[in-house]
């Protein structure tokens, strides 16, 4: 075992000191680094990719476009539905004519329906009315 240890060892290092010598006349390729068909200082010869044209820049261009169009259509939807939808634009008969925040989890409200005013108060406990009053 120590044998076969000893001689994988003399291998690594005849083989490093190997590569770092510089090449003999005739070599192969494989033993030496550089090709003897390609001279050794020749120039590198990077890949040229080609230039970018106008149809390639739109790309970003497009993308602020959607964005835009998205971010108006949301701000459309929430303009013509988000403040009580349909019935907030009095479609259904009730209208709303005033609103009080009186403390964090009570409001006061007055509405409008059939004709008549109504207030009503919101609170944590629920709804009441306090004032009904015919328009009449």
């Amino acid at each position: 075992m120590q044998l076969l240890l000893a001689l994988s060892f003399s291998v690594a290092v005849l083989s490093a000191s190997a590569a770092g010598m510089p090449c003999a006349q005739g070599t192969s390729a494989p033993a030496c680094a550089v090709s003897s068909s390609e001279p050794a200082h020749a120039p590198l010869r990077f890949r040229q990719e080609p230039a970018a044209g106008p149809a390639a820049l739109l790309g970003p261009y497009e993308i602020l476009g959607g964005l835009a169009l998205i971010g108006a259509a949301a701000c459309w939807w929430r303009q013509r539905y988000a403040k009580g939808g349909l019935a907030g634009r009095g479609d259904e008969g009730i209208r709303l004519l005033a609103k009080r925040r009186l403390s964090a989890k009570s409001s006061l409200y007055v509405i409008e329906h059939g004709g008549r005013e109504i207030m009503l108060a919101e609170s944590e406990r629920g709804i009441t009315v306090i004032r009904d009053d015919s328009k009449s």
